[in-house]
């Protein structure tokens, strides 16, 4: 039985519990909050054949801590890992033109002393 539900080439939602997660190559977009409060994701491997990460995929995820986005993804919706308290480390490609708004809120390991996220020269608060 798979761990995800797929329609489409979008990742619909994520059901399993494991710490460490690779989507599968047949997933072209991450659909809205597809790991939704997925407490037990620590770390995810995204495959080149994303192009959308959409709003709220990670939402409340607090264990994720590290991320790498892949050069595929053009786009990060709202709100895409709000909540995400222990991320403290990820790396978005220059081919990303679009974070949407509230996409870092409450990661507060991203952010400076001030209570600021800077990624790729926008400030996040």
């Amino acid at each position: 039985m798979s761990d995800f539900v797929i329609k489409n080439g979008v990742l619909k939602k994520y059901t399993g519990e494991e710490s460490k997660v690779v989507i599968p190559d047949s997933v072209t977009e991450i659909g809205k909050s597809a790991f939704w409060v997925c407490e037990s994701l620590k770390e995810i491997t995204i495959p080149d054949s994303v192009t959308e990460i959409r709003a709220c995929a990670f939402e409340g995820c607090e264990s994720l801590k590290e991320i790498t986005i892949p050069d595929s993804v053009k786009k990060i919706g709202v709100g895409t890992f709000c909540g995400c308290v222990s991320l403290e480390n990820i790396t978005i490609p220059d081919s990303v033109t679009v974070i949407g708004e509230g996409a870092f809120y409450g990661c507060e390991k991203l952010a400076d002393e001030n209570g600021f996220v800077i990624v790729k020269n926008v400030l996040y608060n």
